[in-house]
């Protein structure tokens, strides 16, 4: 996660969790509300690009292998921010925004010019904005844990180091994870806390790829009901 990303999480955990003990001493039963706010962090698992080839055209049309090339983009932190909206017991919607900084290494092998292996890396901030439904499922009795299943698609932006280039694409995604509520109670501006647990494979479709790619993601946030 980039350093400047860090601050801005730790102060507004600070906040919620202020907020959350002074809410904990009035407990109920039942979560009450309809509108979620959550923010978390988690990890954000990498993926091959594939090997490419340069080659030159010659005048006889026959082409001439310059390097060859096998990419990958590494792993990373995320920082992720959700709004939901319940709209039974059972489903409801929701959109998130994340962020995360992964790196790009490229190897470098077989160059007519330079012989040896190398490898450039480089930073790209990558944007995600998604949404789908949520379906949850009966409580997990003895556990306080309450299991659901999520599904959806997004926009994804990547900027790439010095901002220079700038990829486009989107993603879909299917995934489910569990919640367990902290507190309830029937009035105040934060009616319900708990705390969320997400796992979810992301197929991302970006414009320089030549092959969707599948990433997995692991998430904890901590969730809000007004």
């Amino acid at each position: 996660m980039s350093p400047r990303i860090v601050p801005l999480v730790l102060i507004t955990l600070g906040v919620l969790t202020l907020e959350v003990a002074s809410a904990a001493a009035q407990t109920t039963s039942e979560p009450v509300g309809r509108f979620e706010v959550a923010v978390g962090a988690g990890w954000l698992g990498g993926a091959s690009l594939g090997e490419q080839p340069a080659d030159l055209r010659s005048a006889s049309a026959t082409p001439f292998q310059l390097f060859d090339t096998d990419t990958d983009l590494g792993s990373s932190g995320t920082f992720e921010a959700r709004v939901g909206f319940a709209l039974t017991r059972i489903f409801g919607i929701e959109g998130r925004a994340a962020i995360s900084n992964p790196e790009l290494s490229t190897v470098i092998t077989n160059d007519v010019e330079a012989p040896g292996t190398f490898t450039a890396v480089e930073s790209i901030d990558q944007y995600v904005f998604d949404g789908g439904i949520v379906v949850r499922f009966g409580a997990w009795d003895g556990l306080g844990l309450t299991p659901f299943a999520t599904a959806g698609l997004g926009y994804v932006r990547q900027l790439h180091e010095e901002h220079e280039l700038v990829e486009e694409g989107h993603l879909f995604y299917v995934g489910g994870g569990v919640t367990h509520t902290m507190f309830s109670r029937p009035q105040g501006l934060i009616r319900a806390a708990s705390l969320r647990a997400d796992v979810r494979l992301n197929v991302f479709s970006v414009e320089l790829d030549e092959d969707n790619r599948p990433q997995g993601s692991v998430t904890g946030s901590l969730v809000l009901t007004f």
